[in-house]
């Protein structure tokens, strides 16, 4: 429930969706197939001529669509609440401009992505995400040297 958007009601509808086991799901790219935010692509990958949207890109149709519901309603609060996914629903939507319904599927489809870590993990929802094992940034966190006013060595500021 620390999940930007998931109310007591969702949190509980998305879990009796689940099951209860999500070890069923051997990643967060199963659990968004089933919830049916996984989009499938027939195209080519070419872009399509001037202003027409794009041909056979759509959500799938065999899974849960109360799930798929459920993480779509929380991606409604979620873009109200948490800076990160609305600045998702802007780039895909030109800032709420343009096709609302895509920004919103992107941003459950993300929800579902983090949803899915944080149920695995057993671990609470953080706005800021913490820093991949093994990069600078928590090699330098990790490696802080107490700051003097003195240069090492030399007994001199």
């Amino acid at each position: 429930m620390t999940l930007p958007g998931v109310s007591t009601v969702l949190a509980y509808t998305i879990a009796a969706e689940v099951g209860g086991r999500i070890e069923r799901f051997a990643q967060a790219r199963c659990l968004l197939r089933y919830s049916l935010l996984a989009p499938l692509a027939d195209d080519s990958g070419e872009a399509p001529p001037s202003g027409r949207p794009p041909v056979g890109r759509h959500l799938g149709h065999d899974g849960r669509t109360t799930l798929q519901w459920a993480w779509i309603e929380a991606a409604r609060a979620a873009v109200r609440r948490d800076a990160m996914l609305r600045d998702l629903f802007n780039r895909r939507t030109q800032n709420g401009k343009q096709d609302r319904n895509r920004g919103y599927i992107a941003v459950a489809n993300r929800l579902c992505r983090i949803g899915y870590a944080m149920w695995t993990k057993g671990t609470d929802y953080q706005e800021v995400a913490p820093a991949r094992p093994g990069s600078k940034q928590q090699e330098q966190h990790h490696h802080k040297q107490p700051t003097s006013l003195s240069r090492p060595g030399t007994g001199q500021p």
